[in-house]
C-alpha cells in the first residue's frame, strides 16, 4: 500500500475510531450505569440490588477492557501516522484558533489516549472497590455488601466514566478539524 492510500485510510480510521469510542463510553454512563444505581428487581427502590447489579459491572468492565484501550491506541496510532506525514508548518484553522496540523494532529492522538491515565485515577478509587463488592456477591456473601456504598461506587463509576470518554470525544473532534482543514 503506497503513503497517499495509507494517509487516506488514516483521516478516516483515526477520528472516526475515536469519536465512536468516546461514544460508547460516554453511553455507558448515560443509559446504563442510572439503570444499575437503582433496583433492577423493583420500582420503588432507589438502592442498586447486589445481585443484580454487581454482575452487570462485572460484564461492563470486562467487556471494557477487552475494547476500548486498544480502540484507543488505534484511534492514536492512525492520528499520530498523520502527524508524522504531515507537511510542517501546514496551519489550519479550528474554531477560529491556527494551529499546525502536525501538531493539531499530535493533540487530538494525545486526548485519544487520555483513557490511560483516567483510568489509572478510576482503578483504586471506584472501579477496585466494586471489583471487590462483585467477588463477594459472586460468592453469595451479597448480605455484607452495604447498599449505599455500592450506589455511592456505581454514581462514581458513572461520572468518571464521562471523565474518560470526553478526553477522547474532544479528540476525536480535533482529529476531524484538523483533517477536514
Amino acid at each position: 500500500m503506497d503513503t497517499t492510500t495509507a494517509i487516506s485510510i488514516a483521516e478516516i480510521l483515526g477520528p472516526t475510531v475515536s469519536i465512536a469510542t468516546a461514544g460508547a463510553i460516554i453511553s455507558i454512563s448515560a443509559l446504563y450505569t442510572p439503570l444499575l444505581s437503582s433496583s433492577a428487581r423493583s420500582q420503588e427502590s432507589s438502592k442498586p440490588n447486589p445481585t443484580s447489579t454487581l454482575p452487570a459491572i462485572r460484564f461492563i468492565f470486562s467487556r471494557g477492557s477487552h475494547f476500548f484501550p486498544q480502540a484507543a491506541v488505534f484511534a492514536a496510532a492512525n492520528l499520530s501516522f498523520l502527524a508524522y506525514h504531515s507537511p510542517a508548518g501546514r496551519v489550519v484553522r479550528v474554531l477560529g484558533t491556527e494551529i499546525t496540523r502536525r501538531n493539531g494532529l499530535i493533540l487530538a492522538a494525545a486526548l485519544s489516549m487520555a483513557i490511560g491515565p483516567i483510568t489509572g485515577v478510576m482503578l483504586p478509587i471506584c472501579n477496585n472497590p466494586l471489583r471487590e463488592m462483585a467477588e463477594l456477591e459472586r460468592q453469595g456473601r451479597e448480605k455484607e455488601i452495604d447498599e449505599k456504598e455500592l450506589k455511592k461506587m456505581v454514581k462514581r463509576f458513572e461520572w468518571l466514566n464521562y471523565l474518560r470518554g470526553v478526553p477522547i470525544l474532544v479528540g476525536g473532534m480535533l482529529g476531524l478539524a484538523v483533517v477536514d482543514g
